[in-house]
């Protein structure tokens, strides 16, 4: 027995139309920062034992939950240009500032690529020679994070949301104590290393979530360096 079976018909033009509001409907609901979190779990989680993934996700986890002011929120502090972005103070709460602060009470460190030299670069200081700012993390979060990457450069830039050679083959790791950290702040987004796609609202690294502040340049003979892994 024969059976008639209708043959759909596609509308090609409507097609295109589902595409393109399936495509805004994913970038407005914040699809591509999902997509890149999901890209960060397989490249990092993949490389890291249990326990290991587990120090990682507890760094995050206890830091302080972000708290904007009523006026703000993540999106529209990200939707502003560079150098327009308002002072922090207010972006978030007084109390997130406050919690956010105290996560470096014990000390801050900075990973980067290149060694300081007394007299060399920025005079031997730490921190960017244009704006004289240096992004930093909790010394108990840098801690653990040599802990777990071993010093391994690629691991370390994947975790900390960087861009691959940013850590060079030979990262080092800046020791800060607390008596050389000046002027701890959640950063604005305005600092001259916040790049786009990069920097996110916060005080935290994307996407990866640790935390990280700005503190004011630290100069020579203020810090310890620390060799890690690598070539």
């Amino acid at each position: 027995m024969k059976v008639n079976v209708e043959v759909p018909k596609y509308n090609r033009e409507q097609i295109l139309r589902n595409i393109e509001e399936s495509k805004l409907a994913r970038e407005s609901s914040g699809f591509k920062d999902f997509a890149t979190r999901e890209r960060y779990l397989e490249k990092v989680f993949n490389k890291l034992t249990p326990e290991e993934r587990e120090l990682i996700f507890n760094i995050s986890k206890n830091a302080p939950k972000v708290e904007y002011q009523p006026d703000y929120s993540f999106d529209s502090v990200l939707s502003m240009s560079k150098n327009n972005r308002p002072n922090v103070e207010y972006v978030y709460t007084p109390e997130y500032i406050k919690a956010h602060k105290q996560q470096f009470e014990n000390g801050a460190i900075k990973f980067q690529k290149f060694t300081p030299e007394e007299g060399g670069y920025n005079n031997g200081a730490v921190g960017n020679e244009k704006d004289h700012v240096a992004f930093v993390m909790p010394r108990e979060a840098g801690e653990t994070l040599i802990k777990v990457t071993k010093g391994d450069p690629e691991l370390l830039e994947d975790i900390l949301g960087l861009h691959r050679g940013d850590l060079g083959s030979s990262p080092v790791a800046i020791e800060i104590p607390p008596e050389s950290i000046k002027n701890p702040r959640i950063p604005s987004g305005n600092e001259e290393s916040a790049f786009d796609d990069f920097w996110k609202p916060g005080g935290q690294t994307f996407p990866g979530n640790m935390p990280e502040a700005v503190i004011d340049e630290v100069p020579w003979g203020e810090f310890t360096i620390r060799k890690l892994g690598g070539d």
